[in-house]
């Protein structure tokens, strides 16, 4: 086969009868360019206009586009001009695999991983050679680089190295080492960082008897990594770095554990033993691929249980962690797919500001984080594969457990479905509740409550504890009664009945305390809830509150809830199966109309109140918050409170889902008033954790629901909105925000909320470069915090006006505003403000041309930071030491701290943060002769400027890209 007639992958190439055909013009080279990312597909004109004229079209843009393409036709052989078709609105590009080098890398691919599937690693070696000699360099290398093609781009070049990678592995099985070495090596100066490759290639060195190669390898992983990261290796490529040097590995700092999000294994799991065995080893085959296994059956047959318990056994073969997610399948609202992909990914340890907001790319983020990695994933009662099929890996050794009540055909899964308990397992499980001795001496009975059961895992748990419960009862006694209440609920779906039965009979005969505590739970979230929060639900307190605690106990007896683990309180989480929290909720609706509103805000007002404790407990102080320290709430148990004082933060983490689902049941109770007091109390914890989806939808929620946006609720949401937006680079945004909220608060004589909402406005103008209006801003609310005698915001100003100066390259007329905000701090005794100030007092130094002073208010800075676990701001001064290393010279150190810097920002979704570090990394790796990955820095901060529409410093990126060619 000849060569393709395009090609994409290294610089442009036309090619006919094997000669090549020359395209000139940039613009005419970028619309082939954008045609070839897209082959066989349409491609509009607005897409082509983007491409052409990222900073704006001119309105000649239509025409000027058909005149590109007419000189396209003009220029390309005779056959690929046949293939460009014009269509209405755009163009598309016909081609054969064939014909352009991309789609002939991926079918050769595909080809050579087949092989590889089937054991055949010779051929498919020559298969991966043939699919990677197609590659000549960076995708359209020499066409100036469009964040349109971003994604396209990002695809090819990502199959690129998963198809290196996966050559390596044949190699290594083939035990090709010369070649594997070689290649290894290659990869590393790309990745230096790949542990996978390290370990790889010690594993090499080792097997080809290059003994003292593979320590001096290994040697030179700990370095790099410990160089860039300040880590040590991860404990897999120790281990074989400790065989290759002949020691069990010195005395070294506890490595993080893997997170294991898996609720509690049922002590008793009896029975299923052919279901557990298959599904142990169908998990067990995952590895070259992900392995999806969907558990479906009846309500009530277990099917939860025995994911949770097969989960648990096989844990040790998903080193990586194990995660969980309840898809609320069964509940009035399902879940959304980009809602659990968002839970997902914090569980992989992605902070919530850096998750996407559109669910593709949140699913391609989850996908790439498994990649790697071997992870077990439990989904809970799911509706049905379109919620499913986002949440699924892509490649790597992952698995995932799927349960739901229906068949799912349209999932690449393999089908597991639970039918009725075997009898004899239905019977052992019936013994091993209500005693051995008793099944064995009324066994008829027994069969009679069996079948009443329907042999339902949850139904026979239900009678046989109703019967533990009721010693004078016979189990012909509890046949007699279920049989009875069938009788009765004859309507009820199959699958429900013989579970709403046992339900029904358990709550008849239940001490009042318990039936109301199982009527509470239809009105609390959906989510596991702490026992304190079912006593406030019940209107329990003092003695009551011991009756409260009584009553949740005797649901336990009765099998009608479950603990499914403690929070990071050691409180423990109760959870009610979905069949029994809807007839909960039924008979929640036979209570009173004003007790169930009575009940329902009894929670929200709780959860608002301590959400204030925790508030005013937390490490850091968040500017935004205004709620009424005094304002409405409930009382919750003092013993809570006083736990919440003395971990806000685990507080906060352990109620943060119930607490957002709070703020909705609110505004769904038209108390838009409720709703926006407890979502002023959380923007504190959002800011300090990332969770700006949670921050942004609470907001503008509530807001929504107001009925006019007037009085200081109003003005706080909107502060702190604008403060979300600054965050996130929405700076019109932002300032409308800040704008709406000082003149709200100013209507109101509220000089505090006018002050804080000034210092939000006046760091927007400041980003922009409008220092003069910046200042001025400042400067109102150092008057306002004053005037009402707020030590902690005149710090605040006094700083924010520093940080004007310090723009101005004026040290002189910062050092005054630098050195009140420093006093006031340590007067206040607020260390996360102190550190703010010593990080411009750092600037003032370096102004001065005192680097030495400047890196120890760094350091300290740094300290404070690393101490209160402010992730944020520790990666700002990171960076800040960092450019200080760089200016002085010192490499080595500027590029370990800038890569965990990027690596945070990243994170945390601060765009132009990222694109200031990517940028220095790029001058880094040009100035130490690593082009190649100068050439990726570069490319990375070039696109992320482009994104945040800043054209000076795009076009610096790109002057700097075109110098490496």
């Amino acid at each position: 086969m000849g060569e393709p007639a395009f090609g994409v992958l290294g610089p442009l190439r036309v090619k006919a009868d094997g000669a090549a055909v020359r395209v000139g013009g940039a613009k005419p080279r970028a619309v082939l360019a954008t045609l070839l990312l897209q082959p066989n597909g349409f491609v509009s004109v607005d897409l082509l206009t983007e491409v052409l004229w990222p900073g704006g079209a001119p309105r000649s843009a239509v025409a000027n586009v058909r005149t590109h393409v007419r000189t396209l036709r003009q220029l390309l052989p005779p056959a690929a001009v046949a293939g460009l078709r014009t269509e209405p609105g755009g163009y598309a590009l016909d081609v054969a695999p064939g014909e352009l080098d991309a789609l002939l890398f991926e079918r050769r691919l595909a080809q050579a991983r087949a092989a590889r599937d089937r054991g055949e690693d010779s051929g498919a070696l020559r298969g991966y050679e043939a699919a990677l000699g197609l590659w000549r360099g960076g995708v359209l290398q020499d066409v100036r680089s469009s964040v349109v093609w971003d994604p396209a781009v990002a695809r090819i070049e990502e199959l690129r190295s998963l198809a290196a990678d996966e050559c390596l592995e044949v190699r290594l099985r083939l035990g090709d080492y010369a070649h594997l070495v070689s290649g290894l090596r290659s990869r590393l100066t790309e990745s230096p960082l790949r542990e996978d490759l390290w370990r790889m290639l010690v594993h090499a060195l080792r097997d080809a008897g290059r003994t003292a190669e593979a320590r001096s390898a290994y040697a030179e992983a700990e370095r790099v990594i410990a160089a860039e990261l300040g880590v040590e290796p991860s404990a897999p490529l120790r281990a074989i770095g400790a065989e290759v040097n002949g020691y069990a590995g010195r005395r070294r700092s506890a490595t993080p554990v893997p997170v294991c999000q898996l609720p509690m294994d049922i002590p008793d799991f009896t029975g299923r033993a052919v279901e557990v065995a298959d599904l142990e080893s169908l998990l067990s085959t995952a590895g070259r691929h992900p392995v999806v296994a969907a558990v479906s059956g009846a309500p009530g047959a277990g099917k939860s249980t025995l994911a949770v318990h097969v989960a648990h056994r096989v844990r040790t073969a998903f080193p990586d962690g194990q995660l969980f997610a309840d898809l609320a399948g069964t509940s009035e609202c399902p879940r959304e797919p980009a809602e659990v992909l968002a839970e997902l990914l914090r569980g992989l340890g992605v902070i919530d500001s850096a998750i996407p907001g559109e669910p593709g790319e949140r699913a391609a983020m989850f996908r790439s984080r498994l990649a790697q990695r071997r992870c077990l994933i439990v989904l809970d009662d799911a509706v049905g594969a379109a919620q499913v099929s986002p949440l699924l890996p892509g490649t790597g050794g992952s698995a995932v457990l799927v349960t739901s009540r229906r068949r799912m055909p349209g999932l690449p899964a393999h089908a597991c479905p639970l039918g009725l308990m075997r009898h004899d397992d239905a019977r052992a499980l019936f013994g091993a509740i209500v005693g051995a001795e008793r099944l064995l001496r009324e066994g008829a009975d027994a069969d009679r409550v069996l079948a009443e059961c329907g042999s339902l895992p949850l139904a026979v748990r239900i009678a046989a504890a109703r019967l533990v419960n009721r010693p004078g009862w016979s189990v012909s006694t509890l046949a007699d009664s279920l049989r009875d209440e069938r009788g009765r609920l004859g309507a009820v779906r199959s699958g429900e009945l013989e579970v709403r039965a046992g339900a029904e009979l358990s709550y008849r005969h239940l001490p009042e305390p318990a039936a109301l505590a199982f009527r509470s739970f239809g009105d609390l979230p959906d989510d596991a809830v702490p026992g304190w929060l079912v006593a406030v639900a019940t209107g329990s307190g003092g003695q009551a509150g011991e009756e409260a605690a009584g009553g949740l106990e005797t649901l336990l007896d009765e099998h009608l809830v479950e603990v499914v683990g403690r929070d990071d309180l050691g409180l423990n989480r109760y959870r009610m199966h979905d069949l029994l929290r809807s007839y909960a909720r039924e008979l929640a609706l036979t209570d009173h109309q004003e007790t169930r509103m009575r009940r329902r805000l009894a929670v929200i007002e709780a959860l608002t109140a301590l959400a204030r404790t925790a508030n005013a407990a937390m490490p850091t102080r968040f500017l935004g918050v205004l709620g009424d320290p005094g304002g409405q709430g409930g009382r919750p148990p003092a013993a809570v409170a006083a736990l919440v004082r003395q971990r806000p933060v685990d507080w906060f983490e352990s109620e943060h889902r119930n607490l957002v689902a709070a703020v909705d049941a609110a505004v769904r109770l038209g108390r838009a008033d409720l709703a926006a007091a407890l979502a002023i109390e959380l923007a504190g914890f959002f800011d300090m954790r990332g969770y700006y989806g949670d921050w942004l939808r609470t907001h503008r929620l509530v807001l929504d629901a107001m009925p006019s946006h007037e009085g200081a609720g109003a003005a706080a949401l909107l502060r702190n909105l604008g403060q979300l937006h600054l965050y996130q680079d929405r700076y019109e945004d932002a300032l409308a925000s800040f704008d709406r909220s000082r003149a709200l608060f100013a209507e109101l004589g509220h000089r505090t909320g006018e002050a804080v909402a000034a210092v939000g406005a006046g760091s927007v103008h400041r980003v922009v470069g409008e220092l003069d209006t910046a200042l001025e801003m400042f400067t109102v609310a150092l008057r306002h915090f004053a005037a009402t005698g707020d030590p902690h915001g005149e710090a605040v100003a006094r700083n924010a006006i520093a940080s004007v100066w310090l723009e101005r390259e004026d040290p002189e007329a910062a050092a005054g505003w630098l050195r009140g905000a420093l006093e006031l701090s340590l007067v206040v005794g607020d260390r996360h403000r102190e550190a703010q100030v010593r990080r411009r007092v750092a600037v003032l130094h370096e102004l001065r041309g005192e680097p030495q002073a400047a890196r120890g208010e760094l350091e300290h800075a740094l300290g404070i930071f690393d101490e209160l676990a402010d992730l944020h701001c520790a990666a700002y001064v990171q960076q800040s030491i960092a450019e200080l290393c760089l200016r002085q010279g010192e490499s080595g150190e500027a590029s370990a701290l800038l890569v965990g810097a990027l690596a945070v920002q990243q994170q945390l979704g601060d765009r132009r943060a990222e694109a200031r570090v990517a940028g220095l990394l790029g001058e880094l790796h040009d100035a130490t002769g690593r082009t190649q990955t100068a050439r990726h820095y570069f490319h990375r901060s070039l696109a992320t400027w482009r994104r945040l529409d800043v054209p000076d410093e795009a076009g610096l990126m790109d002057a700097k890209l075109r110098a490496l060619r």
